[in-house]
Order: structure tokens, then C-alpha cells, then sequence
């Protein structure tokens, strides 16, 4: 499913793009010998004229421009710079500058009852709601831009804005209204003989079809908008044209066909300065690097897109871009940066695009409502009516008072309930350090016993049992005692199985290879020693594992290897058993593998002593371990501690 087609065409008219050079030239010029209103004139034109070559040259022109026209008083030419600027912030991505621009340039032209300009201004401050995505505001400003075209006559005008209402009425999810206007917009165009807007008319015609699963009929009208754009050489639209079809081709899984128009396309707009279409183009190919499995040029075209979106604060962009980073993470098995990625997401559009939303629609309301009492005041005549509407006003204020008092009270309750739920998180936390401080201390004590056990034993015992070898076997070196007991060689044997064992439990509980030679080494020695004269295969492979490890880490690897081989030996009756274990950056993973009988995962969790010691073990050093076994079908254990 296509998630974003470029609404291309929700713009005012540029139908002159080309030959900057040669028409700066001349403006300079005549700029030269101008004075007074007309050089007013001449320098907007020169603001506009630079729009493609230099925005901060534009800029440079039209606050000259407005600066000589406010000391002329020339209120037209006040009105043009502050229109003429506004556009260039447009193309800056600066959005909130260009609405303040435009608002000031029509309340100059409302004063003048100049209704084309008004119109004009209308639909720019609709087109600026419509890129923030603030839609009710974008509609609210085209339907009066169209009544004032409708009064004037002006067939061109009419279809533009009937245009630019079915983008809105199409991104508000209202596709057949959508697609009503368009063809509305469409028959004024080619009545008109308005090329541009035909073509225009098609590519909005195709995102509504996109919108409608019909991709192959929005192909079509996506070409036939390209083959006029390039005749005519309109390098944005060009740009939208090749973006829209890089997405269709996405979304039916031709990534390689995709990338070649998007390429395109960023290039065009990286020449035109467009941020907020840079931003939407490298979206669309992070999208389609992602899908191919290149990971690093999805990374790449995502975070700069984001980098973007960000910067012109377009928060549409922006979420798109943790969407996509989410999913780009979550394909790599990177999980902690595929939720940190979708967090954002979730954030972004709950704590900003709805916050947005909902100030969109207060502030149609408060002016409606502003509007209407405005009108009812000025049919208001005797001094009664009026201070009824006072008084009225007066409830009104009371009442806005009481709803700020209930936000106040309610944002207090919120902090108060929020900060408790931090104290409480963090008493959690507590308990939880505190519980694995209690059960590493457990288990070094039971190490260290482990070890005093051992070494009594290697010292003691040991030691003993090897100087009874000693006596007896000088004591049996006479014939007399051979003859005497013929079984003395039962007790010969006894006695070295004994002090063998003694060894074998000594070593155990104190694995000297461990100590001296590692963790590695150690591995080996435990799977030979218990696996030896058992008919059972084991591998053991290892990567990653070059240098000593932190003791603790290697202690509690080889206890939990000790109880796994235990459990083996004494219920999996397996014939086969893997080990590995793989150091991948900042953890260490251990995998224990057997063909046995299985076992069930809920009557060991309930019920296994051996199983809590490893989970115990695996808390200690704040790792996970997971089980997975059916029966008959082996079991298969993970151990993944951080290091």
C-alpha cells in the first residue's frame, strides 16, 4: 500500500520559469536611473526574479523594496513585497514566516477592496496551511479565495482553486468529492487552454486513484501529466511527477525500477532548494533501500530526511522517518533501535499532529465565533441590546476563566499522579537492585564455600587417600598377603576410584582450568570429562572469544554450562549435544543445543531447582536466558549476558 503520493500541484502559478539571467540583467539596469514608486516596482520584480537563483538575494530585494515603499507611503507596494517575500519563505520552508507575510499583505489589499489580490492571497495562506498539514484552516482559505473568483469571472482562477479544494477534500479521506472537483478543475483548464493546469489536473487525478488501490489508472494519468510538464520544462512538477511514480513502483515491489525517478527527482529538487520535497523524495528511497536490504543507503537517505523535516518543523516528514528507520532496525534484528525509532513515532504523532489538529480546530471556531458576534454587534442598535452582549461577553470570559482553572487544576493533577508514578518506578528500581545485590551475594558466598570445600578436599582428603595408596600398595608388595587375600586387588581398586572421584568433585567445585586458562579451555575439559564414555556426540565452536572475559562472566557461563550438562546427562537422553558461544559487540551469547526426549517448559519453570539456579545465576549479572523444547524434539537453550 502506497502511504504518501505528493499532492504536486497545490501551488500558485509560475508561468514563466526560465531566462533569469537575461531578465535580472535588465531590472538592474533600469534599477540604476529608477525613483520613487518605480523603483518599488523594480526591485519586487527583482525579488521575484532571483526566487530560483538566490533566496537571500530575494530577500535582500523585497526588504529594500518594502522599506522604500513604507517611507513613500505606497501602500500597493507595501502590500506587493510582503506578498512577494512571503513566497520566497515558502521556498525556504519557513512556513510560519511566509503566513505572517501573506496576512499582512491582505490586510493592506482588503483595505484597497483589491479582490484579485485578496483571492491570490487566499489561496497562498491555503497552500501554506495545506504543506504544515493543517487542513481545516487550508480548506477555510480556498473556499473564500473561490467565492472571490466566482464574483470576478475568472474561469483560470476557478480552476485553481477548484484544484486546490480537491487536494484538500483528498487528504481528508473524502476521495469521490476529491475526484468531483478535479474534473470540476479539469474542464476550466482545457476550456481555458490552461496546459499547465491540464497537467496539473491529471497528476492529482492519479494520486486520487492511487488513494483508490488503482495504480495501473494512475500510471497512466501520472504520464500523461509528465509529458506535459517536460514539454513545457516545469522542473517541480517534473520532480513530483517522477517521486509519485518512484512510489507506485515501491509499493508493487520494483525497487530497482523506483530508484532511478527518485534520483531524478532529488536532484531536481536539491537544485530548486525545495527541503520539504528532499525530504519526501529521500523518505521514498530509504523506503525502497530498505526493501532491497541495503541498509546503510537507507540509513543514510532516513536520518538526512529527517535531519530535514526537522529543521522546517514538518512533522508529517518527521514521523514518516521514525516509521521507516523503525522498520529499517526491526529488519536488521536491531530491537532496541526499532522501539527507540517507533517510541518517537508514537510520540510525534500523539503529543504533536494531534495537539496540531486540535488547535486547528479551536482557532475556525474562536473566529467563527469572533465573526458572528462582531456581526451581531453591528445590528445591534438600542443601548440595551448592547449590554446584553456585554453582559453575554462577560459569560463568556467567566466561563473561559473557569475552563483555564479546570486545565490548570487538571495539568496539577496530572504532574502530581505522574511524579508519583516516577517515585514509584524508581522504588521499583530499587527493589529490583536490591534483589540482585541479595542474590550476587548469595551466589559468591555459595563460590566461595564451593572453593573452601574444594580445597579441602584437594588437601585433605585428597592427600590422605593418596598416602593410604602409598601404605597399602607396600603393604600388599609381600607374596604372604597376596596369598592370605586373594581379593586385595578389589581394594586396590576401590581406593583409586575413591581418590579419582574425590578429584573429579574437587575439581568441580573449583575448576582450576578456568582460573588458569580460561573460559574456553574450561568448556572443553567439562564436555570431555562428563560426555567421554557416554556414546554421546558433542561439538563446541566458538567466535568472537579472543581475550579473557570478566570473571564473573566466565563463572557464571561455566555454572550454567554445569547444570545444562547435568540435566542432559540425567533426563535428555540425547545422542547428540552443540555448544557455542559468540561474542557479538557488548554481549556475550551462549547456546546450548540437545536431540533428547525434550522436556515441558511449564513443569520445569514451576517445579526445575536446576532451572532457578540458571535463571538466578543469569539475573546476577543482568542477562536473559530462554528455554525452548517440545517433546521429542530437543531442547535448545540461550544465554545472552551484556558484558
Amino acid at each position: 500500500m502506497i502511504k504518501k503520493i505528493t499532492c504536486f500541484f497545490l501551488s500558485f502559478i509560475l508561468l514563466s520559469v526560465g531566462g533569469y539571467a537575461g531578465q535580472i540583467d535588465t531590472l538592474e539596469r533600469q534599477l540604476q536611473t529608477a525613483k520613487d514608486t518605480n523603483r518599488v516596482k523594480i526591485l519586487c520584480d527583482l525579488c521575484w526574479e532571483y526566487r530560483f537563483v538566490s533566496a537571500n538575494k530575494a530577500l535582500e530585494y523585497g526588504n529594500e523594496a518594502l522599506a522604500l515603499a513604507q517611507e513613500l507611503k505606497y501602500t500597493k507596494g507595501i502590500a506587493q513585497s510582503y506578498n512577494d517575500m512571503g513566497i520566497i519563505f515558502i521556498d525556504q520552508g519557513n512556513y510560519q514566516k511566509a503566513i505572517e507575510w501573506f496576512n499582512k499583505s491582505l490586510a493592506i489589499r482588503t483595505k484597497l477592496q483589491d479582490s484579485a489580490g485578496m483571492a491570490a492571497l487566499y489561496n497562498k495562506i491555503g497552500i501554506v496551511y495545506q504543506k504544515k498539514g493543517q487542513l481545516k484552516k487550508a480548506l477555510e482559505n480556498q473556499i473564500e479565495a473561490l467565492k472571490i473568483y466566482e464574483n470576478l469571472g475568472s474561469d483560470l482562477w476557478i480552476g485553481y482553486s477548484l484544484n486546490n479544494m480537491a487536494i484538500i477534500h483528498q487528504n481528508l479521506g473524502n476521495l469521490d468529492k476529491a475526484l468531483q472537483y478535479h474534473q470540476k478543475a479539469l474542464t476550466y483548464r482545457i476550456k481555458m487552454g490552461d496546459v499547465y493546469g491540464e497537467a496539473g489536473s491529471y497528476g492529482n487525478m492519479a494520486n486520487v486513484y492511487v488513494k483508490l488501490h488503482d495504480t495501473s489508472l494512475a500510471i497512466q494519468y501520472y504520464d500523461k501529466a509528465l509529458t506535459i510538464f517536460r514539454k513545457i520544462d516545469d522542473k517541480e512538477s517534473i520532480s513530483a511527477m517522477l517521486n509519485n511514480l518512484g512510489n507506485i513502483y515501491i509499493a508493487r515491489g520494483k525497487e530497482s525500477e523506483a530508484l532511478p525517478l527518485l534520483e531524478e527527482s532529488l536532484k531536481i529538487r536539491e537544485n530548486l532548494g525545495d527541503k520539504k520535497g528532499i525530504a519526501s523524495t529521500l523518505l521514498r528511497m530509504g523506503e525502497a533501500y530498505t526493501s532491497m536490504g541495503s541498509y546503510k543507503k537507507a540509513s543514510q537517505a532516513l536520518y538526512r530526511a529527517r535531519r530535514l523535516a526537522r529543521e522546517i518543523d514538518v512533522v508529517e516528514e518527521e514521523m514518516v522517518s521514525y516509521l521507516n528507520l523503525a522498520k529499517m532496525y526491526a529488519l536488521q534484528h536491531q530491537l532496541d533501535s526499532a522501539f527507540k525509532n517507533m517510541s518517537l513515532y508514537i510520540a510525534t504523532k500523539d503529543s504533536v499532529y494531534n495537539q496540531r489538529l486540535e488547535e486547528q480546530i479551536i482557532d475556525v471556531q474562536t473566529r467563527y465565533e469572533t465573526e458572528k458576534m462582531g456581526q451581531d454587534m453591528n445590528l445591534l442598535k438600542s443601548e440595551k441590546e448592547l449590554t446584553e452582549l456585554r453582559l453575554k461577553q462577560k459569560r463568556m470570559q467567566n466561563l473561559l476563566l473557569i475552563l483555564v482553572i479546570i486545565t490548570i487544576v487538571g495539568a496539577a493533577i496530572f504532574s502530581f499522579y505522574r511524579r508519583k508514578l516516577k517515585q514509584k518506578a524508581a522504588m521499583d528500581a530499587a527493589k529490583i537492585r536490591y534483589n540482585e545485590q541479595k542474590i550476587r551475594a548469595v551466589i559468591e558466598s555459595q563460590e566461595e564455600e564451593q572453593r573452601r570445600i574444594a580445597r579441602e578436599l584437594h588437601d585433605g582428603v585428597g592427600q590422605k587417600l593418596a598416602g593410604l595408596k602409598l601404605n597399602w600398595s607396600s603393604l600388599i608388595s609381600g607374596t604372604e598377603i597376596k596369598k592370605v587375600w586373594p581379593d586385595y586387588n578389589n581394594l586396590t581398586l576401590l581406593i583409586d576410584e575413591t581418590a579419582q572421584e574425590v578429584r573429579t568433585i574437587s575439581h568441580q567445585m573449583l575448576p582450576k582450568e578456568l582460573e588458569q586458562f580460561g573460559l574456553i579451555p574450561s568448556i572443553e575439559s567439562l564436555l570431555e570429562i562428563n560426555f567421554k564414555n557416554t556414546g554421546t556426540n558433542t561439538s563446541f565452536s566458538h567466535m568472537g572469544v579472543e581475550e579473557r572475559l570478566p570473571y564473573t562472566v566466565e563463572l557464571t557461563i561455566y555454572r550454567i554450562l554445569q547444570e545444562l550438562v547435568s540435566n542432559i546427562l540425567k533426563h535428555a537422553h540425547a545422542s547428540s549435544i552443540k555448544v557455542e558461544l559468540l561474542k557479538r559487540r557488548d554481549r556475550i551469547l551462549l547456546i546450548v543445543e540437545d536431540d533428547g526426549i525434550g522436556m515441558n517448559l511449564e513443569k520445569m519453570k514451576n517445579g526445575g531447582i536446576g532451572v532457578m539456579n540458571i535463571e538466578s545465576r543469569v539475573e546476577s549479572v543482568q542477562g536473559r536466558v530462554t528455554f525452548e523444547s517440545e517433546p521429542e524434539k530437543g531442547t535448545f537453550v540461550t544465554v545472552n549476558i551484556p558484558l
